[in-house]
Order: C-alpha cells, then structure tokens, then sequence
C-alpha cells in the first residue's frame, strides 16, 4: 500500500475513535509507520488536516468532536446572525447542541468566547498564509492566482456577511478595556507575522523592497478589510470575478518589482 493510501486509511480509522483535536501528524505518521513530515506533505497545514479528518469522521466519530470547538464554531454562526451586542450564550448553547452550563465551563463570558474565537481565527490564518502566499509567487500567472484567493476570500464573507463586521461590533460594544487591549495585541501579533512574511518575499527579491514590510503589510489588510466593507454596503453592484480579477490587478501592481 502507498503512503498515501496508508495515510488516509489510518487518518480516517484515528477519527472514528478519537475527538479531532487529538488527532495530530505524529499520531496518524505512528499508525501509519511514515514520518510525520510525510503526513503533513501529502495532507497539508494543521487546518487542512482538520479538514480531512471532519470529512473523513463517521457520524458515530462526530459525536467525539471537541465541546470546545463545536462551542466555537457554534457561536461564530450565532454571532454572524445577531451581531455581538444582540447575541446570547443562552443561543450559542443551542446552536451547539449543549447545556448553557457546558458553555460556562469553557468560557467566562461571551467576552471570553468571542476573543478566543478571534485568536484561533487569526492564528489558522498566520499559519495558513505562508502556504497561500507561496503558492501564488509561483504561479505562472500570479494575477490569476490572487485573483482566485481574492474571490475565495470575498465569497466566503458572503456566506455570512455580518460575520465580517464581528471584530467592529465586538470593540464598539465592549465596555471592558481589558478585553479591547487583548484584542488588539492579538491583531498586534497578526500584522506581526504578515510583515515578516513580506520581508521574506523581499529577501528572497519577489516583491518591492522600496517600501517597509510593515507599511506593505498595513496597506494589504487596510485594502482587505476596505474591500470587504465595500462589498457589504453595495453588493449589488459587485461582479464577484470581474471584480476580483481588477482588484488583484491593482494589488499585484503595487507589490511587483518596477
């Protein structure tokens, strides 16, 4: 049997038995007898392995699934839906099929329950990236290949459109400045990791080296988030391809060397 073969086997055998979050490369590369750098080259990054494993969890094996990240996941939909002010635990208790004191035990407040939603997002998204970034350097048409990652991006705001304003309700409807200043070193920490992957780019002499990796990596979420927003107050008269087509265009002209 290929590696593959024995990869996804025993990656669906693991899932059945244990909760997701157990799951690891080293455990499935033991099963398998590979080494775990093997896993991760033919499944991927850890959020592309969560991936694989929900899809290959029986019924019986979701009933495994983690409380703490079926709360989570739970909640990002009930937010989504009510925005932060108008969304209860009471709600997300519901949506995730569990007890309100169940949610208790694993988050003080919906305070607690949003930033921590908030750090796993920004960090699936650090860890993600590098891949996603690499693979359109090296594309034979990078425009074409940011173009695609611009679509899939604003598609998935689509889905759940109130979901990407969640980070400006959060922080206009807290009161407590300690959560506020949790928040923003959590974002702090994320524009961290961006300038340091485009610093790398320009190392390695893909993109401009005449502007800060910092400024660079500002001026791309502030572009981002600017985008997302536009689409939110007129999408009606958004092209999604169309658009995201030109919108790399203009994203790729401003990093390409001159």
């Amino acid at each position: 049997m290929k590696n593959y073969d024995k990869i996804m086997q025993v990656a669906e055998q693991l899932a059945a038995r244990y909760p997701i979050d157990q799951i690891s490369y080293s455990s499935i590369a033991q099963e398998a007898g590979v080494h775990w750098t093997t896993v991760r080259r033919y499944v991927g990054d850890k959020q592309a392995l969560q991936q694989l494993l929900s899809r290959k969890q029986p019924e019986q094996g979701k009933l495994h699934a983690d409380t703490r990240t079926r709360v989570m996941d739970a909640a990002i939909k009930v937010f989504a839906t009510h925005g932060y002010y108008g969304a209860t635990l009471e709600q997300v208790a519901v949506e995730a099929g569990q007890t309100k004191s169940v949610v208790y035990w694993h988050f003080t407040n919906k305070n607690d329950l949003y930033l921590a939603i908030c750090e796993r997002n920004l960090k699936q998204q650090s860890a993600a990236l590098p891949r996603q970034i690499q693979s359109m350097i090296q594309a034979e048409d990078r425009v074409k290949a940011l173009a695609a990652w611009l679509q899939e991006h604003l598609a998935g705001c689509m889905i759940m459109p109130r979901g990407a304003l969640l980070f400006v309700d959060f922080y206009t409807s807290s009161r407590n400045s300690e959560d506020k200043e949790k928040l923003r070193r959590l974002f702090e920490a994320f524009y961290e990791e961006i300038t340091l992957l485009f610093r790398g780019l320009q190392e390695q002499g893909l993109i401009r080296r005449d502007m800060g990796a910092d400024s660079l990596a500002l001026f791309i979420q502030s572009l981002l988030s600017g985008l997302v927003l536009s689409w939110l107050m007129a999408p009606g008269g958004m092209k999604l391809d169309l658009f995201a087509h030109d919108a790399a265009r203009l994203l790729w002209s401003s990093l390409a060397i001159p």
